[in-house]
């Protein structure tokens, strides 16, 4: 839940837009599960490994490397529908050209949240494709 500016709550959008991921089954995996499934994998595969890279990056001060992964996160993101994700790494990516790394380190654990909800859906869009495949 969110707070918006009236003091209410509201619930957090959800962490894919389905028209969105429906667009990218049909038109870049034409519905075919062996290239859905290899799509997600790829996504989570390669997001983790952006964000791994975050914190020693952070830490040598290698600030490109930083935006490079964000970015790299925030585009696959957006592909996928995950449009709350892509928003935090479009912020992270804003903070970091900035160099306001302490602004920036206020962000990540949300982008980290935000990954793990994407995540939870994907893998429950990867068994019903994996459930496909078998057939």
């Amino acid at each position: 839940m969110t707070l918006d500016s009236t003091s209410k709550y509201k619930p957090d959008p959800p962490p894919i837009d389905f028209a969105l991921l429906r667009i990218l089954e049909t038109d870049i995996a034409d519905n075919d599960p062996t290239i859905m499934l290899d799509l997600i994998d790829i996504f989570l595969k390669d997001s983790k490994e952006h964000f791994a890279r975050i914190d020693p990056a952070l830490q040598k001060e290698a600030y490109r490397q930083v935006e490079i992964s964000v970015h790299s996160v925030k585009s696959s993101a957006a592909t996928f529908g995950a449009s709350g994700l892509s928003s935090y790494c479009e912020r992270m990516e804003q903070l970091i050209r900035l160099r306001q790394i302490d602004e920036f380190q206020k962000v990540l654990p949300l982008a980290l949240a935000e990954f793990r909800r994407v995540e939870d859906v994907l893998l429950i869009e990867r068994q019903r494709w994996q459930e496909r495949d078998t057939q």
